[in-house]
């Protein structure tokens, strides 16, 4: 089985397609980096597949579609993609390319989430997280996760683990790691909360013996991520504070955290990070902070069903302290994993085997 993943270079989104090719062993991957000549470009062909995506289209006219809209460079790539069986995106800028790519290579094609404003009426299969589920309500290509798929598991962490532990000489003691997000329309981070969440960890240092690990991400405010920084990388019981944009000595530092933590703080506004954390088969605290605007994200829903589920904890600032109390009293892990990675992967073997 030969898989082309289409990248927009979002890590949040390809991480969803490399999530799924990574526990499919049996098929060949070939990655395929979509730019476009403008942003108009890229519109104009979203709203054309919205209008004629149905109908059939000539190999020739798609071609001519194609090189209009793409740069020369991911063109000729186009051209060297041959004998696919599946076509595989996350993201509204490269659905239509893989759309009209299934068409001129007969392959199945395959969105994570839905894609706007395309939707996914005209895809072989759409993997919905439970944001999505009312727009794949009645149709029969929608597989239905919990969260969005992502190449985190407990198995590859705890392979990690220990070759970690001795490589970066930690001591034997709980860990817990902090997955710091950003803003958006709901919700952001502000110094207040960066001040609070910092005098937090102090305290949870004093009172036990934890170590604190680190990140921050694209969408953090400068301000915040400066002050976090100022704060904690000095810190004895902090020795991982990761940058997204600075340079470190490890592979991949955001694995590492998840792969060294027993216990996971992620911030409410990143999805695909509360995502990751619940698939990673650690203990899970999703934080909310500060709002930005009283309408509720539709997010929180599938935290609140998470948390029925005892696949996570929610808490404010306010709560945290307890919460960590709480999670790191309690002996072994009884949350429970997401399984979304897998079941996004047997619906595309079912897809394939025509079953």
């Amino acid at each position: 089985m030969k898989v082309v993943i289409l990248s927009d270079t979002k890590p949040g989104h390809y991480k969803q397609s490399l999530g799924i090719v990574q526990k499919m062993p049996e098929c060949q991957m070939e990655w395929l980096e979509i730019q476009f000549r403008a942003k108009w470009r890229d519109n104009l062909l979203r709203i054309f597949i919205c209008i004629f995506g149905g109908i059939p289209l000539s190999v020739s006219f798609i071609h001519t579609l194609l090189r209009s809209s793409l740069t020369p460079s991911t063109y000729n790539s186009v051209l060297q993609i041959q004998d696919v069986d599946i076509v595989l995106s996350t993201g509204s800028s490269v659905a239509a390319v893989n759309l009209l790519l299934g068409k001129i290579l007969n392959a199945k094609t395959v969105t994570c989430r839905r894609p706007s404003p395309i939707g996914i009426r005209y895809f072989d299969l759409a993997i919905l997280p439970m944001l999505s589920w009312e727009s794949g309500k009645g149709r029969g290509n929608a597989c239905k996760t919990i969260g969005v798929p992502n190449p985190i598991s407990p198995d590859t962490l705890n392979a990690e683990r220990t070759a970690l532990e001795q490589k970066l000489n930690l001591p034997a003691c709980p860990r817990i790691g902090i997955l710091v997000g950003g803003t958006d329309k709901h919700e952001t981070i502000t110094i207040a909360d960066a001040k609070h969440l910092c005098e937090i960890c102090k305290a949870v240092t004093k009172k036990m013996k934890v170590q604190i690990l680190v990140t921050t991400s694209r969408r953090t405010p400068s301000d915040v991520t400066a002050h976090l920084a100022s704060t904690l990388k000095s810190a004895d019981w902090c020795p991982i504070f990761i940058e997204p944009n600075a340079s470190s000595e490890l592979d991949d530092p955001y694995q590492v955290i998840l792969a060294l933590s027993d216990l996971l703080i992620v911030t409410a506004d990143s999805f695909s990070m509360v995502c990751e954390a619940a698939s990673s088969g650690c203990k899970v605290i999703v934080l909310t902070l500060s709002r930005k605007s009283r309408r509720q994200p539709k997010r929180y829903k599938v935290y609140a069903y998470m948390e029925q589920n005892s696949i996570v904890r929610r808490c404010s600032l306010s709560e945290l302290s307890q919460q960590i109390d709480e999670a790191l009293a309690s002996s072994g892990n009884t949350n429970t994993s997401l399984q979304d990675t897998e079941k996004a992967v047997d619906a595309i073997r079912t897809l394939i085997s025509g079953k």
